[in-house]
């Protein structure tokens, strides 16, 4: 195995720990020809553990894709598209009225495996002020056997720092399934893997990532 390809593959093992190699469920659902991308589909109201008094969260996510792709030999990072809206339901300023707060993300990253997934992308609502070293959003899903009412999400500006993401870091679906503040269950997360692309023979690794400053700048 050449020194490339040994790169890249080590490279493989820390992304895929993450979610793991992303064939099971979709092997176990379909005995058919195997997909060629994961989905993460879905709008749920989730109550975040972080914040007590104003905890309602609205994410509806509709992502396709994988987390790379080649081109001309090379691995290339972001091989996904598609959408994250979510919503704060909260007030302006404490005791106000509660309103919609929305914002979106636009995806380039999926990863799944079973019923878990990450879904990366960048924040497009620019109007909330985000520093461009949190512009870099990540989100895990968790598609409960149980039933949707039992799945689960994460956001990683909620319980862990929120600069310096790279594409696929992802914190733990720390948020449950709720009704939300109007007692109404919606459609929950569905999550759908597929075979991660590994050719053979000799590729190129992924550039590295760009240096993330911790200042707000």
């Amino acid at each position: 195995m050449s020194r490339k390809r040994r790169a890249a593959v080590a490279g493989m093992a820390v992304l895929c720990a993450a979610g793991a190699v992303g064939t099971g469920s979709a092997m176990a659902q379909d005995k058919g020809p195997l997909p060629k991308e994961s989905h993460v589909t879905g709008d749920a109201w989730v109550k975040f553990p972080g914040d007590l008094e104003y905890p309602y969260r609205r994410f509806v996510v509709d992502a396709h894709g994988g987390p790379w792709k080649f081109v001309g030999g090379k691995m290339v990072m972001g091989a996904a598209r598609g959408t994250v809206k979510f919503d704060h339901y909260s007030p302006d300023e404490p005791g106000g009225p509660s309103k919609h707060h929305w914002g979106w993300i636009k995806v380039d990253y999926v990863m799944a495996s079973g019923p878990v997934a990450v879904v990366s992308g960048i924040r497009q609502d620019d109007e909330h002020g985000i520093p461009p070293n949190q512009k870099r959003a990540n989100l895990t899903f968790y598609q409960s056997p149980r039933g949707h009412k039992f799945d689960r999400m994460g956001f990683s500006w909620g319980v862990v720092f929120p600069q310096c993401h790279q594409m696929g870091e992802g914190p733990a679906p720390f948020s449950a399934n709720s009704s939300g503040p109007f007692g109404k269950w919606l459609k929950g997360y569905t999550v759908k893997d597929a075979p991660l692309e590994i050719p053979a023979g000799d590729f190129q690794p992924p550039d590295n990532p760009a240096d993330c400053s911790f200042a707000d700048e």
